[in-house]
């Protein structure tokens, strides 16, 4: 885990994760659409043209804004409720001796919690290698 950037509390926060899945179009799916973020980061989420409602359990729901992408390569995100050029990023690379697709996540967690931010993001991601990727 990498960190080199604070915005306010917020520290910048870096994680890679390689997955088995060789197939970017389906890659892209599962992070760039609402069907496929609510497959395995949220329980629901639902667009908007670029405005995501994300929905975790009964009552916890959290709107971002889709600020940058390009097409089966990377997408950034803003929350709407965090301090401004915060965002968080899921950008597919290739592992250049293994061929196989890595998910590089760019995130801004509180400062005091970084091992938190990585925490959340390693059972996303275990719930997205667990749906075939």
């Amino acid at each position: 885990m990498a960190t080199d950037k604070q915005i306010g509390s917020k520290e910048k926060v870096t994680l890679e994760y390689e997955l088995s899945s060789q197939s970017i179009p389906m890659i892209w799916e599962a992070i760039a659409t609402a069907a496929g973020l609510a497959s395995w980061f949220a329980d629901d989420a639902v667009s908007d043209g670029k405005l995501f409602t994300f929905t975790w359990g009964k009552s916890e729901t959290r709107q971002a804004e889709m600020i940058n992408c390009r097409q089966q390569a990377y997408v950034r995100f803003h929350w709407l409720d965090e301090v401004p050029g915060t965002y968080f990023e899921i950008r597919i690379t290739k592992n250049e001796l293994t061929q196989k697709c890595v998910l590089v996540i760019t995130d801004f967690a509180e400062a005091d919690y970084p091992a938190e931010a990585r925490s959340l993001w390693d059972s996303s991601i275990d719930i997205l290698r667990r749906c075939g990727l």
